[in-house]
This record gives structure tokens, C-alpha cells and sequence, in this order.
């Protein structure tokens, strides 16, 4: 088919103009046969094929070189990238050449219908110009054909390199591609290349995997990844006899093992296994289970694991001690104005004395006051209680026993010389200390005075009996151990240079705090002194003891947690938190301390780290007069002993409920 040129020149470039006369369009590839030697462009020569009677008009490819090229492709590049140059004489099958001009061409054919030259600085090309040949592409709608290089990414990236400024941005050109590869229908050359790898050997297959993952990009590694994780991935604890799956779950923490149980049916009935959740209560000293088992009953008739409904229940009560809003306590108002001066809490029952001479005994749960005990003719001063049994020690120098069923008094016991200021209650007998110096030892279901201890000089102040032994302190600066039975005095233990305000015995230590401001751990078998424990500014007012932990809480405002067996201080729960007034009682498990002060507050403390948790009890007129003088608490409730010594706050008890709400 024969194809018109008009060329046109100018100062600055060199254009080759081609058009088509028939609507196929031919793409004219032409240079000049000849340049003349030496010739020097003054500005880039630019090569113009188009159309301008096709089916796509107007478009036009701007190939540009370089000031000081040739405005020609030199053969070197030409045939790196596969094109075929002929002298102007070469002769061969016409056919032929067509065929593989239309293959060389296909590859930068871009989808308006023109071809994109390769460029070349080369001066080689400027000294034996080479004309290309012309071919014909078939073009439908003016859009490339589908078979556009479907496989060939080599010639594609060439192409996009070769894009010399002016020419149709390589972006634009959309190739189409086979079907997706899938399992039904993969690549040719897979099946050859799988096969030449499971030839391989070993070694020769992971150097491979190695080039492969090499070779790959981000997202094909990660395909990778996901495809290969879950062949490691073995539920272990379901194939493992439960004997071992139960001991390697018995070292997960318990919210673990709540995590555990909702992975699958298997793991749960692996995670509820009450021999794990018993083995759970026993470290974290949960002993009874029989009130948690009926507790749980009445709401869920089938229980799968007592252990863990125990755990569960002391977990959540814990939590609404450390986090939980408070919820409003009951207020039991009694006493009138005056001073709650001794508290006990037992089970349901809170029992109050006061100086007004008598004794409340109230229900912790509805907060009513179920009993008031009258009979003593000055203020009540001590207490003590166990079961429905009630013991008070007053200044009228008496003590009573009282059935607090029924409000009675069973026994007055009579003895004392001055008022019985300390009492200390086990089994069937009660120790009595007065500010007579003596102390008494009493049977309750009697009413007998069974010895009577003397060696103290002046008022004796605390006192703890065990059963076996009486420990007791006094004005004297002493502290004393006595045999009851034979109303002997084993030792005498000096050292304090005041009063002794407090005391703990848990049968073998001795435990004394003083107005000296230190505390002392005696031997009780030996009267030995162990340790002088100093840290606290003023008068030891109340101490606790448990499994070898010492808490004691000063006029100074601060709260101490000893060691007795080493002799260190492990806490100090003071900081910006502390009370700002003399602490005034104390109270603690294996899990807080709390504390009352005379600022009209109840703090509770973390024992294990001495931070402080939050404020339980804040009066409004705490800092004004408003004290907080006894608090007794047990594993869900809290019994506060709140009023003022100037009429600004009311003599009441507040009680707050830390139990799990029943629904």
C-alpha cells in the first residue's frame, strides 16, 4: 500500500510528517537515507508520525533527541532491543521480514496506533544511517490489539525506560491479560517448574525457597506467611492426656485460665477442673468454700466448679473495694452525743459501747438496732464477743456478761477495784486488766474469778491471752508473762521508757508499742527482745499482727508494715495521701490496710506495695471536729464508729457493703 510523506524543515528541528490515505493506518518509521556529515542541529530534532485520516485522528508521537544527536536510532541500540535493520539491498522473503517486523513492533506499540523509537547517543548511527522499514498495524476502534505482549514484563519495562519526553506517557496503556491463574488453571510453566524442584534435593530445594523468598515482594511473603503459620499450629492441651494438660494449665494466673476457657468446648472443661481452681483459692488464701457453694446454688442450681464460683465471688468483692463506686452505707444512729468508745463486728452483728453506760447491738445487714444493753452504772470502756455472747468492761469497776439474743444480763462480775480498762476473750474465759495494776482471769459460763495476776505497778493498759499464756502491758513501762494457772510471772520484759499502749501475741512473739515511739518483738518463751523497731515520731496507738506482718499506726499520722522475723519496715503508707491527724484504729488482711484517723477519714492501702487506693470514709466535717474513732470490718463489710468531741458531727455507725449484689 503506498504511503504519502511530506517533510517539513525548519531553523531549529527536523520534522517527518506520514499519513495514511486508507482508514488502515500505517505507521511511517522512516529517517532520513542520508545526513549530511558534520551537519550540527542547532536545537533537538523531533520525528512526527500520525494520522490523518484514521480511525484515531490526530494522534501524534514526538520522538526528541538531544542537542548535538543525529535525529536517528543507532543500529547498536536498535538491535539490543530486538529491532531489525536492513541495508538498503539485503534481500529475503518478504513474508518473513513482514512477520517479524510485525513481532518487533508490537512491542512498543502504544494504544493510539503509533510506535515509540528506542533513542541512542551513539555517534555510530550519525556515520551509517539506517533506514527501517515500515509495516502496517491492523487497528480496530483505534485500541491495540488483546494479544499485546500478554507475557512479556521484559519488553514492557524496556519500553517504559525508552519513553523519551513528548511521547505518549507508558501509564496509558492498558494491557490485556489472560484468565487469573488459579489450581484449575495455573501458568504453563508451573507444572514443568514443580516438577524440576521435587527432582531437587534437600539442600538444593531450600537454597531455591531461599532465591524465591528473595526474589518475592512484600505482599507475596506475607501470602506466604498466612499460608505456612497454621501448619505449626497444633492445639496441644486437647491431644494431651488431661493429667498433663491440668498440670501445664495449673501454671496460668486465674484470669488466664478464664481466657482459656473461651477458646473451645475442650479447653473449658479443662479450665473449670475444680481441683485447679481449689489449688488457685489455696494461693490466694481462700480456705472456705461452703458459703460461696451456697450462695451459688440458690442462683445456679448445677455447679460445675465450687473452687472457681469461691474465687470468683473474692475476686469481685475485691474489686468493689479497689474500684467500684461506694455504695451508700446504712447509718445507724445511737448513743446521742456521746462517745463510741469500743466496737465489735461478728458475723451479722455490730455491738457498740459508749460512755453514755450502755451497749447497742445492731444488724449489720437491715441496720437496725436490735438490742440495748443497760446495767452499767458508769461507761462502758472495753468489750469483747463471741457467738451471742457479749462481755463489757466498765468504770464502774465490773465487768457483764450479756445473751445477746435476748438483751439479758447472765453475770455481773465483780473483783475490780478501779476501771476495768482491757479485756482479752477465748473459749470459756476472759482476762480482765484494770487500772487497779491487777489482772483478772474469769469464767464466762460461771461468772468465777478463777486467778488473779499481780506484779504490775501502775495501770495495766492492754492485754492478749492465747489459752495458754497472758501478755500484758502496762503504765509501768513493762511487759509481762504470765502462767494463769499458777498465777506466775515467767518474764518481765523491760526496755520501753514509757507507756505501753499496745500489744500482739500470736504465741510466740510478743509484740509491744509504746508511748516511746518504738516497738519491740520479744521471744515469749525466752523474754529475749528480737528487734527495736524505729520510725514512728509519737505514740504507737494500735497495731495488728498476722503470719509474721506487723501493722502499726502512730499519732504521728503514718502506717507501718513490719517483718517481726527480720526486723524490717517493708511499707510506709504516708505520701500525699496520708492522714493529716493521729491514726486512730486499724484494721487488715493479705490483700489492704485500712485506716481511721481523727481527720474524719478511712483510707484504704494496698499492703503488698504500700500505695494508696482511694478514701472510703471522708466526713464533711472531718478537719472541723469530725473523728473517726473505731472502725471493724470483715471480708465484705465495713463498720465505722463516727462522731466529734465539739457537737459538729452526730454520734453514729456507718456501715458500707463491699459483698457481691445479688440480683
Amino acid at each position: 500500500m503506498a504511503a504519502s510523506c511530506s517533510s517539513a524543515n525548519a531553523s531549529s528541528n527536523n520534522k517527518t510528517e506520514c499519513t495514511s490515505p486508507s482508514p488502515t493506518e500505517t505507521v511511517c518509521l522512516e529517517l532520513s537515507d542520508t545526513l549530511t556529515e558534520g551537519k550540527e542541529s542547532a536545537g533537538p530534532s523531533r520525528v512526527v508520525c500520525g494520522d490523518n485520516e484514521g480511525s484515531v485522528a490526530g494522534d501524534k508521537c514526538l520522538l526528541d533527541t538531544e542537542e548535538g544527536d543525529d535525529g536517528s536510532c543507532h543500529a547498536e541500540e536498535c538491535e539490543e532491543e530486538g529491532w531489525e535493520d536492513m541495508d538498503e539491498g539485503e534481500e529475503g522473503s518478504a513474508g518473513e521480514e513482514e512477520e517479524e517486523e510485525n513481532k518487533l513492533l508490537d512491542k512498543f506499540q502504544l494504544s493510539d496506533g503509533t510506535a515509540v523509537l528506542p533513542s541512542s547517543a551513539d555517534s555510530a548511527s550519525a556515520i551509517n544511517p539506517r533506514p527501517w522499514r515500515k509495516r502496517k498495524l491492523e487497528v480496530q476502534n483505534g485500541f491495540p490489539c488483546k494479544k499485546l505482549f500478554p507475557d512479556d514484563k521484559t519488553a514492557m519495562l524496556s519500553l517504559k525506560k525508552k519513553t523519551v519526553e513528548g511521547c505518549i506517557p507508558l501509564e496509558k496503556v492498558k494491557v490485556q491479560r489472560s484468565v487469573i491463574p488459579s489450581k484449575d488453571n495455573p501458568p504453563p510453566e508451573m507444572n514443568d517448574w514443580l516438577y524440576q524442584f521435587k527432582r531437587w534435593s534437600n539442600a538444593e530445594r531450600l537454597l531455591a525457597i531461599d532465591q524465591l523468598i528473595e526474589t518475592c515482594e512484600p505482599t507475596q511473603v506475607r501470602h506466604m506467611m498466612q499460608v505456612i503459620e497454621p501448619q505449626f499450629q497444633r492445639d496441644f492441651i486437647s491431644l494431651l492426656p488431661k493429667e498433663l494438660a491440668l498440670y501445664v494449665l495449673s501454671f496460668l494466673e486465674p484470669r488466664d485460665l478464664l481466657r482459656a476457657a473461651q477458646t473451645c468446648r475442650s479447653w473449658r472443661f479443662l479450665a473449670e477442673d475444680n481441683l485447679l481452681w481449689r489449688e488457685k483459692c489455696r494461693e490466694a488464701g481462700i480456705d472456705e468454700v461452703r458459703e460461696a457453694i451456697h450462695r451459688r446454688r440458690q442462683r445456679v442450681p448445677s455447679v460445675s466448679s465450687p473452687w472457681k464460683a469461691a474465687f470468683m465471688r473474692q475476686h469481685t468483692i475485691e474489686m468493689n473495694w479497689r474500684i467500684k463506686p461506694i455504695r451508700p452505707p446504712k447509718v445507724l444512729k445511737g448513743h446521742d452525743d456521746h462517745v463510741i468508745t469500743c466496737l465489735q463486728f461478728s458475723g451479722n452483728r455490730i455491738v457498740s459501747g459508749s460512755d453514755d453506760n450502755t451497749l447497742k447491738v445492731w444488724s449489720a445487714t437491715t441496720g437496725k438496732c436490735l438490742r440495748t444493753l443497760v446495767g452499767h452504772t458508769g461507761g462502758v470502756w472495753s468489750s469483747q464477743m463471741s457467738g451471742s455472747i457479749i462481755i463489757s468492761g466498765s468504770t464502774d469497776r465490773t465487768l457483764k456478761v450479756w445473751n445477746a439474743e435476748s438483751g439479758h444480763c447472765l453475770h455481773t462480775l465483780y473483783g475490780h477495784t478501779s476501771t476495768v480498762r482491757c479485756m482479752h476473750l477465748h473459749g470459756k474465759k476472759v482476762v480482765s486488766g484494770s487500772r487497779d495494776a491487777t489482772l483478772r482471769v474469769w469464767n464466762i459460763e460461771s461468772g468465777e474469778c478463777l486467778h488473779v495476776l499481780v506484779g504490775h505497778l501502775a495501770a495495766v493498759r492492754c492485754v492478749q491471752y492465747d489459752g495458754r499464756l497472758v501478755v500484758s502491758g502496762a503504765y509501768d513501762y513493762m511487759v509481762k508473762v504470765w502462767n494463769p494457772e499458777r498465777e506466775e510471772c515467767l518474764h518481765t520484759l523491760q526496755g520501753h521508757t514509757n507507756r505501753v499502749y499496745s500489744l500482739q501475741f500470736d504465741g510466740v512473739h510478743v509484740v509491744s508499742g509504746s508511748l516511746d515511739t518504738s516497738i519491740r518483738v520479744w521471744e515469749v518463751e525466752t523474754g529475749a527482745c528480737r528487734h527495736t523497731l524505729m520510725g514512728h515520731q509519737s505514740l504507737t496507738s494500735g497495731m495488728e499482727l498476722r503470719n509474721n506482718i506487723l501493722v502499726s499506726g502512730n499519732a504521728d499520722s503514718t502506717v507501718k508494715v513490719w517483718d517481726i522475723v527480720t526486723g524490717q519496715c517493708l511499707q510506709t503508707l504516708s505520701g500525699p495521701n496520708k492522714h493529716q491527724s493521729a491514726v486512730t484504729c486499724l484494721q487488715f488482711n493479705t490483700r489492704f490496710v485500712i485506716t481511721s484517723s481523727d481527720d474524719g477519714t478511712v483510707k484504704l492501702w494496698d499492703v503488698r506495695t504500700g500505695e494508696f487506693i482511694r478514701n472510703l470514709v471522708a466526713l464533711d466535717s472531718g478537719g472541723s471536729g469530725g473523728v473517726v474513732w473505731r472502725i471493724r470490718a470483715n471480708e465484705t463489710k465495713l463498720v465505722c464508729a463516727v462522731g466529734s468531741r465539739n457537737g459538729t458531727e452526730e454520734t453514729k455507725l456507718l456501715v458500707l457493703d463491699f459483698d457481691v449484689e445479688t440480683k
